[in-house]
């Protein structure tokens, strides 16, 4: 079978002129010898290696400087992860002015550990007056 032509004119000067060009950048291009070619491939690897080796020396020096600051903070104390709950109830003071409304005391605050309350806290609450 034969591939259609275009029909002549413009389009045959067209492709006639891209033959010629391709065939004379052919004729001027040369091949890079062998040798060449496999001393760049082996630069590369090299680069390639060198970086690598880098990157790996980068991230073991950074987790060991990482260790070593944790582990120099070993001598502290934790602080608590939530602020301490008051351990005494709050009272008012006595020469507070006397008020028309009643006066609500706030309720008493229980400590956060399971001692039982100690004996200030019980005598600090004013008896109703």
């Amino acid at each position: 079978m034969t591939e259609p032509m275009p029909p002549a004119g413009d389009g045959d000067r067209l492709a006639a002129a891209l033959k010629r060009a391709a065939a004379a950048g052919g004729r001027a291009a040369s091949p890079v010898p062998a040798p060449q070619v496999s001393a760049r491939g082996a630069r590369r690897r090299r680069r390639t290696y060198a970086a690598g080796a880098a990157l790996a020396v980068c991230l073991v020096s950074g987790g060991a400087a990482l260790a070593a600051v944790q582990l120099g903070r070993g001598g502290e104390p934790v602080g608590p992860a939530v602020p301490p709950s008051p351990t005494k109830s709050v009272s008012l003071p006595e020469s507070s002015p006397p008020s028309r409304t009643p006066t609500r005391l706030p309720p008493t605050v229980t400590p956060s550990t399971s001692l039982p309350p100690s004996a200030d806290s019980a005598t600090a609450v004013p008896s109703g007056g």
